[in-house]
């Protein structure tokens, strides 16, 4: 008998702990997409300042808006998202990443000096 209760209590557990993962799996809170559009040797216009806070999930979405052959690329040096394969017109790069601490970053095209900006990580 006290192995019979055993047994249930036991699968009780197990299931418990299933449903308590499945709950927190399914609360995870998407990225905060941010769109930047390079077009006009600038990014969204303007190399616009970006505001985030520490431990922020965020998806960059990047889209070379060029209606010429200008090629252009994205990186964000001290946050490790290095210079990848160039963007051609029309073309897309996704870049996810978390907010690791507080400070100033850079974000930039490595093809051309001066297109880019800056991100913001501070807060709690």
């Amino acid at each position: 008998m006290k192995r019979m209760m055993f047994a249930v209590l036991l699968v009780a557990l197990v299931a418990a702990l299933v449903f308590a993962r499945q709950r927190l799996k399914g609360s995870s809170t998407p990225p905060h997409t941010v769109l930047l559009s390079m077009k006009d040797y600038t990014f969204n216009g303007v190399n616009p300042t970006l505001a985030f806070r520490p431990g922020e999930r965020v998806r960059f979405v990047v889209r070379n808006d060029e209606q010429t052959p200008i090629r252009h690329n994205f990186s964000i040096p001290g946050l490790n998202i290095p210079c990848d394969r160039e963007i051609g017109p029309g073309e897309i790069r996704h870049v996810t990443l978390t907010m690791p601490r507080s400070g100033v970053f850079e974000y930039l095209c490595c093809t051309h000096r001066g297109m880019g900006g800056k991100l913001v990580v501070e807060g709690h």
